[in-house]
């Protein structure tokens, strides 16, 4: 707006000389907007922080699933091909099954593996051998430290002057618990519930009931 053909300044400037100067309220006005937008973007920041570190953290914890998982894969796979391998010629006194069993196994199964070795003794005192191999194994479920496997074993056996083997499948549930950093089974079970472990079983699909308890020290 002019008046006379002079620009009237606006009422939120002012001219001193050659400058021109803010009204101090707009000059106000700007410094407290920006402190209200620095105070957004910090907590828009914050809030950006703490979802990327949940993120992490959770991204963290399912890759660490994940590495157990497949730890307690090999292991349950492991143990069962172990279980159920007897070699007539090559450990005919089971010293090699027994040293494999043990290392991976809990002492909650430390009698049922003495139990077990007496059993399959018999077969390599005949010269007979059987050998086993996964077909399928599956993780069931997961809980912490605790987890319990689902596998498909198939059974190959060979008598002395036998022309063709036999073979047969058996399904079992495995329970692994995590013992200073390595997988073992504390307790395994055939699908129809005759129970094969070391502590007492839910009978549900999931977890064992409890976890292993340790097994009294000799003499006890």
């Amino acid at each position: 707006m002019t008046t006379h053909g002079k620009r009237t300044p606006s009422r939120w400037l002012r001219l001193r000389g050659n400058r021109i100067h803010l009204h101090r309220s707009m000059l106000y006005g700007a410094v407290a907007c920006t402190a209200v937008v620095s105070v957004v973007l910090a907590g828009l920041a914050w809030k950006f922080a703490g979802d990327r570190a949940d993120t992490d953290r959770a991204a963290a914890e399912y890759s660490a699933q994940a590495a157990d998982r497949a730890a307690a894969l090999r292991a349950g796979s492991d143990f069962l091909i172990a279980a159920y391998t007897v070699d007539a010629a090559g450990d005919k006194g089971m010293s090699k099954w027994h040293a494999a069993m043990s290392a991976a196994t809990t002492d909650t199964l430390r009698d049922r593996v003495q139990q077990t070795k007496a059993v399959l003794s018999l077969l390599t005192e005949a010269d007979a051998s059987m050998t086993g191999a996964v077909e399928e194994v599956a993780v069931v479920s997961q809980n912490d430290k605790l987890i319990r496997l689902l596998a498909v074993l198939r059974l190959t056996g060979r008598a002395p002057g036998q022309t063709e083997p036999t073979s047969g499948s058996v399904t079992e549930y495995i329970d692994l618990i995590q013992v200073n950093g390595t997988w073992k089974v504390f307790g395994y079970q055939d699908i129809a519930g005759k129970s094969a472990a070391g502590v007492p079983d839910s009978g549900l699909p999931g977890l064992p009931a409890t976890q292993p308890q340790p097994s009294p020290a000799p003499g006890r």
